[in-house]
């Protein structure tokens, strides 16, 4: 049987990645996955735009595991490659008063819920393995509820590892990690914002002066420094 570190490489992905936010251990009665147990070992292993929760034995010999989408757009884009409609799939649209304000606003399914003891996170997924293709009925609706945990570091993790990333989290992301580029960094932090607006208009110019800035080929004058 092949360790979780394979299956993980059959996505790019790997514990060693600049992008990892958590790489931890979850005894099986502190996460429901669609209201149920697993029982052996579970490992989630947290990225920026994704997370995984493999389920192993002895040597990490991978057993089972499923990836959970984050981000909006390629949950958006993955439903629309496989020809799946969100509401096949009882997938809610997170943000459907925003989009009734305004319909050309692309709709959101990701959903994250802080409760008192426990995360609850909503959001696209299938089952993983050693196959780079899946079937279209493998995607469903995931709802995944994590107890957290009473260590404030561990807890704090957890939280960045399946929770999307906030505006000042992509700036971290993008500048201090550089695991997304500043196009993906500018299309994530516009899409925050209404299309024409000042704040839109603001935004695009700061973004491109950052972008600008980063390039070798831009020397900071010296009352620029």
């Amino acid at each position: 049987m092949a360790s979780y570190h394979r299956v993980l490489k059959v996505f790019d992905r790997s514990i060693h990645d600049k992008s990892v936010e958590c790489d931890y251990d979850i005894h099986p009665w502190e996460v429901l996955i669609n209201g149920e147990r697993w029982a052996g070992k579970i490992r989630l292993v947290g990225f920026v735009d994704a997370f995984f929760l493999m389920c192993y034995s002895a040597d990490a010999r991978f057993e089972k595991g499923i990836i959970i989408y984050k981000d909006d757009e390629t949950i958006r884009d993955t439903l629309k490659g496989a020809g799946v409609k969100a509401s096949d799939i009882n997938l809610d649209v997170a943000n459907a008063k925003e989009l009734k304000n305004d319909p050309n606003v692309p709709p959101k399914y990701f959903s994250f819920d802080s409760q008192p003891l426990d995360y609850i996170v909503t959001s696209l997924g299938h089952e993983v393995g050693l196959k780079t293709e899946y079937p279209t009925s493998s995607l469903i609706k995931y709802q995944i509820k994590i107890l957290k945990s009473r260590n404030k570091v561990v807890k704090k993790r957890v939280r960045r590892a399946v929770n999307q990333h906030s505006l000042l989290d992509l700036l971290h992301d993008a500048i201090r990690l550089g695991v997304i580029t500043h196009a993906e960094m500018t299309a994530q932090l516009l899409g925050n914002f209404y299309v024409g607006s000042a704040t839109d208009d603001a935004m695009r110019k700061y973004m491109d002066t950052l972008g600008s800035a980063s390039r070798p080929d831009n020397i900071a004058l010296s009352n620029e420094a």
